[in-house]
């Protein structure tokens, strides 16, 4: 899986355009209008969710950097807590991406030319904390797609 923000995010955003053969906003459209297929909600949702850890973790870095100045040296106590903003950052980051990337590798599991997956628990575990984590938009001005 890629690491740079860009790359996270576009890298997702294809994965999602190529499970469900539609651009992020046309998906988006499709819910709105209630015509969305099973998963896509999920996989918005938790796009919303990544592309938001994403500006975080993008923050964080920058906020770093400032602090560590051009001058090597020993790490302030200041420094140490940007650094371990950071850290945080990366695991706030990557836990949407790995619960996405289980949630598409379901859904094109389950497509008809596959057949059901075996592993169902998996799913209903990831939509059920879909449902009881807070519920951000499913898309909105900060969707990271992209238009074809």
């Amino acid at each position: 899986m890629p690491d740079g923000e860009q790359d996270v995010l576009e890298f997702f955003a294809q994965s999602i355009e190529t499970t469900f053969q539609r651009t992020l906003p046309d998906l988006a459209r499709d819910h709105d209008q209630g015509q969305s297929r099973p998963g896509a909600v999920e996989a918005l949702r938790w796009y919303g969710r990544l592309a938001a850890a994403q500006d975080r973790l993008s923050q964080a870095e920058h906020d770093l950097v400032v602090a560590l100045g051009a001058e090597p040296g020993e790490l302030t106590p200041r420094q140490w807590e940007f650094a371990h903003r950071v850290n945080t950052g990366v695991v706030e980051r990557d836990v949407p991406a790995v619960i996405l990337k289980a949630l598409l590798d379901t859904v094109m599991a389950d497509t008809p030319e596959r057949g059901p997956r075996p592993n169902m628990v998996a799913l209903r575990r990831v939509q059920a904390s879909s449902v009881s984590a807070a519920q951000p938009p499913i898309v909105g001005s900060g969707v990271h797609g992209r238009a074809r």
